[in-house]
């Protein structure tokens, strides 16, 4: 008779939750090729590249009755920054996602 070993289900590490940013590229790519097997294959490749992308850029400002009218006039040029930093983060993302789609189709083709 087989023996059954029971692995142990205390510390494992449950999988880490897709971010906003892997939910992101993963639609992006969907919109463009139907293949989940791509994707998958993509987004695997993609994951070093999402870490970097996945932080918080969080601005700390400490506002006092000094500084106030100063932070305040700061607001519109910190507001353009981020829309220019988001459109640039957008088209390096479109780059890369183009880029590995590129090398997927490659690498099959290379595989036939």
């Amino acid at each position: 008779m087989p023996t059954v070993i029971h692995f142990p289900t205390e510390n494992v590490p449950l999988a880490p939750e897709p971010c906003a940013l892997t939910d992101l590229i993963r639609d992006e790519l969907f919109h463009l090729s139907s293949n989940e097997y791509m994707v998958n294959c993509i987004l695997e490749r993609m994951k070093p590249f999402i870490a970097t992308l996945d932080c918080d850029l969080e601005l700390d400002v400490e506002i006092t009755p000094e500084n106030e009218e100063g932070v305040l006039q700061m607001i519109p040029s910190v507001q353009a920054l981020q829309t220019r930093f988001d459109g640039i983060i957008s088209e390096i993302i479109s780059e890369r996602i183009l880029h590995e789609i590129h090398l997927f189709h490659i690498e099959r083709a290379s595989k036939l």
